[in-house]
């Protein structure tokens, strides 16, 4: 890979670091190497369990009792791809930090950002209804994680995962050699508009067209999200934010909100090619995280998927099987939210 990514350096605002990072992050999901690496985990020894469970399930760090007794795991990985990783979804514990995609799908937001050298150290924090019980470094009851992301691989190079009681987990990547590296640099562009969804504020309104879906029951439980819109689907008006609760909201619903925050989509997806500068086709991810993401809800679907590049609203998304199209939505018309008309 090249030393400076095609997404530029790391700007030096914070704020901008942050959105930067996510969108390398995105970008990674189009990118694919072999990679040799040495990853030693550290597991710390505890008095207090760790309770990481969330609303979907519970769990301890690690894995049997012996983990949480402390120690120390040491992985020599050769030839490993990210690709493989992605078309796997594979839950080793070292998996996440040649795969960092992954871990946009349970991210609430980015409490930090800065620049360590040439890396980018980020401070997540998990989100009480997306991130999924059972990964190992952002489950949902977790306090933060800290990774350092390199700019030009998009690989992490270290993570450390904290509770309320203090550090937990950490690993550290090192002797790395990067082999065969090769990039779909425009699908690259596409899903890093869509990662960076996650930490942009907006006020939209939209009409969408749907074409093939169930809308029988669109109700939805509003949270409070930094993105939100009203649309005008089928003759039916919705307020709708980016956040939904999962075994509350209709998959039709889902699927409109993930419309307007298109970031956690990028978590579920395993192979993109584009199609147009801003247009992607994209295969699934096996299904294990929970909640999947409703526009890529099963592995034997294919995703196609265009992007406003100015918002990072998905303009239209469709989900096929064995070529018959399974959901399909068009947003005919969008611009900035309309203000309230007098009574």
């Amino acid at each position: 890979m090249a030393a400076t990514h095609w997404l530029g350096g790391p700007p030096a605002d914070r704020e901008r670091l942050a959105v930067w990072a996510l969108s390398r992050i995105g970008a990674a999901a189009a990118e694919d190497a072999r990679v040799d690496a040495v990853v030693d985990i550290d597991y710390v020894a505890r008095d207090v369990e760790a309770y990481l469970g969330g609303r979907f399930g519970a769990g301890t760090v690690g894995e049997p009792a012996h983990r949480r007794l402390g120690g120390r795991r040491c992985f020599h990985l050769n030839g490993i791809s990210p690709l493989q990783l992605r078309r796997e979804d594979s839950d080793e514990p070292w998996a996440v930090l040649l795969d960092p995609a992954r871990l946009i799908r349970g991210i609430s937001t980015v409490t930090a950002a800065h620049r360590r050298g040439a890396r980018v150290e980020l401070t997540l924090t998990p989100h009480a209804l997306f991130a999924d019980p059972t990964d190992v470094w952002l489950p949902p009851g977790a306090q933060s994680l800290t990774v350092q992301l390199d700019p030009a691989t998009g690989l992490l190079h270290s993570a450390a995962l904290h509770d309320q009681h203090g550090l937990l987990a950490t690993a550290q990547v090192s002797e790395v050699t990067v082999l065969d590296a090769s990039s779909e640099t425009e699908a690259g562009r596409v899903l890093a508009r869509m990662a960076r969804t996650l930490l942009e504020p907006a006020r939209l309104t939209a009409e969408v067209h749907i074409e093939t879906d169930s809308h029988d029951d669109l109700s939805i439980t509003s949270l409070p999200s930094a993105r939100s819109w009203t649309i005008v689907s089928n003759q039916e008006t919705l307020t709708m934010t980016g956040d939904y609760e999962p075994d509350q909201t209709s998959p039709a619903a889902a699927r409109l909100a993930e419309l307007l925050t298109p970031a956690r989509i990028v978590s579920h997806l395993a192979h993109a090619t584009v199609t147009s500068p801003t247009s992607v086709q994209a295969t699934v991810r096996p299904l294990r995280a929970f909640p999947p993401s409703a526009w890529a809800p099963d592995e034997a679907l294919t995703c196609h998927f265009t992007v406003d590049p100015t918002t990072g609203v998905l303009l239209r998304a469709e989900a096929t099987a064995a070529q018959r199209t399974v959901f399909r939505h068009l947003v005919t018309a969008l611009g900035p939210e309309r203000p309230a008309q007098p009574v």
